[in-house]
């Protein structure tokens, strides 16, 4: 360990300019082992600082493509059978987390902003979601469960009592 280089990150600059609120912006900072500093902002959302020091300077340009400013929402956590469940018992899964993520040098710009991800499922992911993305997701979503609501319940309802009047009891229905 070369004792000249800090072991730890640094603390996010503060710049001179504010928020608007009065708020100094916070920043983030990665320096080269020859000195050379590259900055950005570093948004109040963001649940961790990429700043660093004692980078080589042909792994700044990886280093970059590695900024990634994020903050997670939890989803629902539901009960749901799955077969590669060895217990073959109903488990627990969190459905419809979501995460709002920018990295601010993404190969193409339009990924260089703030964007949404929302994990449909364990490995099931709908990325790079704009305001309009999300709302239209969220638009699906909200048929989805209207329909669970006004289409399905009833229909279930209907075709228990139907059940329940028209079968018995055991693995037979009546003669």
């Amino acid at each position: 360990m070369n004792p000249a280089v800090p072991s730890t990150p640094p603390p996010p600059l503060l710049a001179t300019e504010t928020d608007g609120t009065g708020r100094p912006v916070r920043q983030w900072t990665i320096t080269t082992t020859t000195g050379e500093q590259t900055t950005g902002y570093l948004p109040p959302w963001a649940t961790e600082d990429p700043s660093e020091q004692g980078v080589l300077p042909e792994e700044l340009a990886a280093r970059l493509a590695d900024v990634c400013h994020s903050t997670e929402f939890p989803g629902q956590v539901l009960r749901a059978y799955s077969p590669g469940n060895v217990t073959d018992a109903p488990e627990e899964v969190e459905i419809l987390g979501s995460s709002i993520t920018c990295a601010p040098y993404a190969p193409t710009p339009e990924l260089a902003i703030p964007v949404a991800t929302v994990c449909v499922a364990d490995g099931y992911w709908i990325t790079d979601l704009d305001p309009t993305g999300l709302a239209e997701l969220i638009a699906g979503l909200r048929a989805v469960a209207d329909r669970l609501d006004d289409v399905v319940i009833p229909q279930l309802n209907d075709i228990r009592a139907e059940w329940t009047a028209h079968h018995t009891s055991g693995t037979g229905a009546r003669p």
